[in-house]
């Protein structure tokens, strides 16, 4: 498969993530001593959000450069996978996709989400007549 590399004014590029500034300063160090930058940025090429590469461009920004090398890709491909390395965001992203599929009438497929409850209650054995 051939990669291709464009270069990209560095202010089209939109970024969805923060970035770490001791990581920041140590990869322009880097960056800097080597003279050269080792990967390209991953973009969305519809977008231009930045998929991976974050830190790479704020340092390219630190140095001065104008243009950056991305590599575009089509972010809804099936060979793209993306996965959320913080538990919390999960849960809660998921909680509020029920919630919103639920209040659009738009249901998920079957059997796309499984809820775990600490305390459930079980065999309540009500009589059908009273629900009726």
């Amino acid at each position: 498969m051939k990669r291709n590399i464009t270069l990209i004014k560095i202010n089209k590029l939109k970024s969805h993530e923060a970035i770490e500034p001791k990581r920041l300063s140590k990869l322009v160090k880097r960056i800097k001593r080597d003279g050269y930058l080792r990967d390209p940025i991953v973009v969305d090429r519809k977008s231009l959000v930045i998929l991976d590469g974050h830190h790479r461009l704020y340092a390219l920004k630190v140095l001065g450069c104008k243009k950056v090398p991305v590599y575009l890709i089509d972010y809804k491909s099936n060979n793209v996978r993306v996965y959320l390395r913080r538990k919390e965001l999960i849960m809660n992203l998921i909680k509020k996709a029920v919630i919103t599929k639920g209040k659009e009438g738009k249901p998920f497929p079957y059997k796309t989400t499984r809820h775990l409850l600490k305390y459930r209650p079980r065999e309540i054995n009500i009589d059908l007549k009273k629900l009726k």
